[in-house]
């Protein structure tokens, strides 16, 4: 982290801005990227007699594409300046705007984010500037100053790189966690990802995850190859003889779902130094195929999809047709409720008390002293059900509670402040949380150790569409394994946005007008799902991907999806 500030710091007297970039200019259209938000930019190499505007607009954009180590963004600039340029310093993601200031071309903004030379992007918001020292050389304009780096607006940075989820195996349990990167779309490859994989996780995903792939180990001379059905095969070289199968099962869960991120992928056949390498569970024909790996992914193990809401202290659910269907239950008061992701466990609490009624959804509950007072959030992540309230003494403290009625405390002393709401992913090894730090607001992720507890809180400060920092967070939830959904002020108003972990995207899916929602809940999927929210009064707004909101027709004192 200290690293990205510096070269930050040290970019911002070099480096600018460009948001709205013209429409003239070497720009091409090519096909529809599946991960992306629209055409891609191909970069085109300087056209002759090219205007010094139109100069630095294509050394824009040719920064966009690496390959040839930049070649054709390099053609924009001199001589000199081709030789120097340094674009793996760092990757700059940038809102601002292009202008001439007596006659040179000067680009001014703000930094959004930067990436390192894995892909993994840290939220930046610093002022920055640039001006490209246009020469003329051998009778055509040209860069005589190149940035320190890659500047990417934000424009090109969404329609030039790719997501791409690099995974590692969870320290505990049986699951695989993402490390989320950002690679040129014309990089995205098997070896580009397993590159990723080698390099191992990030320090922070570090504290959650292992790599499954044995020291030493690297690509071979095969390299790494995608068939017409989409099968990958990779070479491996230093792959001890006698790794045992339930340590193969994991290199090949690992491998299999990072090589995912490339959207043909379905299959994994593993060769060590050109050798069949047996992986437990692969096919007659030696394919790991990603349809029989899906128990390492917790959000396939989902299931259930209700709404589900607490009225008039009675459990119910929410019907298609928005209506209120109240449920059997056990007949007895709650203020609170949670379902597991699997539909399998339920959990009926009293706010006040902190007694809890917890176990199978259609069996017998058993009742459980949380021993916390005044619980203000319930959900369940891993299995088990995270409830926040006080002791008696009026300290806040966190637990987790298993299905047998075991409780389990969670330790919150690493955190900068008092918790407002927090959100366990499905996994139960990163929380979204936040926090209040002498009166003010601070959104981050934090992750869970095998204590357990809160460590490595991250503060992230994403910005909005609009361009203006999301403030003022007073809900979230867990809507993918990478994405939340999270209530929070952009300018004047609250609003409902989906945020990527890492802060390189935000989107604001509303309601942005009426009263201000008071809790949100969402249901975890792959691609996220849906989203709730409950105002102060009750009222009660869904939102399903790709769907307007719609008001339910009842009001709820509390609502929760499962997970």
């Amino acid at each position: 982290m200290r690293a990205l500030r510096t070269m930050a710091f040290l970019l911002a007297v070099l480096l600018a801005a460009c948001s709205e970039l013209p429409t003239s200019g070497p720009i091409v259209e090519v096909s529809v990227n599946s991960q992306g938000r629209g055409v891609q930019i191909a970069p085109e190499p300087p056209a002759e007699g090219m205007a010094p505007a139109r100069v630095v607009e294509g050394f824009l954009q040719a920064m966009s594409d690496p390959t040839g180590g930049y070649s054709v963004a390099r053609q924009y600039l001199t001589a000199e300046a081709a030789e120097g340029w340094q674009p793996d310093l760092a990757t700059v993601i940038y809102d601002g705007a292009l202008s001439e200031v007596d006659g040179n071309q000067i680009l001014e903004g703000t930094t959004q984010g930067i990436l390192d030379q894995e892909g993994r992007f840290t939220v930046e918001r610093l002022p920055l500037t640039h001006d490209f020292q246009i020469v003329e050389e051998d009778g055509e304009w040209r860069i005589g100053a190149a940035p320190r780096g890659i500047l990417l607006s934000r424009y090109i940075f969404e329609r030039s790189y790719a997501l791409v989820k690099s995974y590692f195996v969870a320290r505990q349990g049986q699951s695989v966690i993402a490390d989320v990167l950002h690679i040129p779309t014309v990089s995205l490859t098997p070896e580009r990802v397993l590159r990723a994989q080698f390099a191992g996780p990030s320090k922070r995903t570090g504290l959650i995850t292992r790599s499954a792939i044995p020291d030493g180990v690297q690509l071979g001379p095969g390299g790494a190859t995608i068939d017409a059905e989409g099968t990958v095969l990779v070479d491996l070289t230093g792959l001890p003889a006698e790794l045992p199968d339930q340590e193969r099962r994991e290199l090949g869960a690992q491998l299999l779902w990072s090589l995912a991120s490339i959207p043909r992928v379905t299959g994994l056949r593993v060769t060590s130094d050109g050798a069949p390498w047996v992986i437990p569970g692969q096919n007659a024909r030696r394919v790991l195929e990603l349809s029989s790996q899906q128990g390492y992914q917790p959000l396939s193990r989902a299931s259930a999809v209700d709404l589900f809401g607490v009225r008039e202290t009675r459990l119910g659910r929410l019907s298609p047709e928005q209506n209120f269907i109240p449920l059997n239950g056990d007949g007895q008061p709650l203020d609170m409720a949670a379902v597991s992701l699997d539909g399998a466990t339920t959990a009926y609490v009293s706010s006040e008390t902190g007694v809890v009624r917890i176990g199978p959804a259609a069996g017998t509950l058993s009742t459980v002293d949380s021993t916390v007072r005044q619980a203000r959030a319930a959900q369940f992540a891993a299995g088990r059900l995270w409830l926040l309230g006080v002791d008696a003494t009026g300290v806040q403290r966190l637990v987790t509670l298993s299905a047998q009625g075991e409780v389990v405390e969670v330790g919150l002393q690493d955190l900068p402040g008092a918790v407002v709401d927090f959100a366990v992913d499905p996994s139960g090894t990163r929380v979204g949380v936040i926090v209040d730090v002498a009166g003010a607001r601070q959104f981050g992720l934090a992750m869970v150790d095998e204590t357990p507890r809160f460590v490595s809180f991250e503060e992230l400060r994403p910005v909005t569409e609009s361009r203006e920092a999301l403030s003022d967070a007073g809900s979230l939830d867990w809507t993918s394994e990478i994405d939340l959904a999270l209530i929070g002020r952009s300018g004047a108003g609250m609003s409902v946005f989906i945020v990527r972990s890492d802060g390189s995207s935000v989107t604001d899916i509303g309601p942005s007008h009426g009263e201000e929602p008071v809790q949100l809940t969402a249901l975890p999927r792959p691609g996220g799902d849906s989203v709730a929210v409950r105002h102060a009064g009750g009222d009660v707004l869904v939102y399903s991907a790709h769907r307007a909101w719609q008001r339910a027709n009842a009001a709820f004192d509390w609502i929760s999806y499962p997970g």
